[in-house]
């Protein structure tokens, strides 16, 4: 049975952009592509749910390195929640980065593939274009 991706991938016009993947790589996908969406997100920002998304960059008022930990926390608890499909989920932030004004994060984690766990490693740079992708540990 070949992935059709997650139920808002369904419903939304996405869907199509999995048929000519194998399941593995759609399950990739739809996964950086759930990640995306709450990394491109600010917390309190979505109207459903006030707890979906990165924390406001802007608004966070402590020393570099406690706000660095509050971010990697806080994205954790939300991908815990909101992205089910990747377990035991850590974010690092990559301190060197941030000395050039770029805040490259790195998400790793587990997910089901054919029934084994595997793990996987999705990258995004938060102040640029938020895109993420994909990564897994076996490249």
């Amino acid at each position: 049975m070949s992935y059709k991706g997650s139920l808002f991938e369904r419903l939304s016009s996405s869907s199509q952009e999995f048929k000519s993947l194998g399941e593995e790589e759609a399950l990739y996908k739809s996964v950086a592509n759930n990640l995306s969406r709450i990394f491109s997100t600010n917390a309190g920002n979505a109207e459903i749910a006030h707890d979906y998304g990165k924390p406001d960059l802007n608004n966070i008022e402590l020393s570099q390195n406690e706000s660095i930990e509050t971010i990697e926390k806080k994205a954790e608890i939300c991908i815990k929640k909101y992205e089910p499909r990747l377990h035991k989920a850590k974010v690092g932030i990559i301190r060197e980065k941030l000395q050039h004004n770029e805040m490259n994060i790195q998400i790793e984690g587990f997910l089901k593939v054919h029934k084994h766990s595997k793990k996987v490693t999705f990258k995004a740079n938060l102040l640029s274009s938020g895109e993420i992708k994909v990564i897994p540990d076996d490249y």
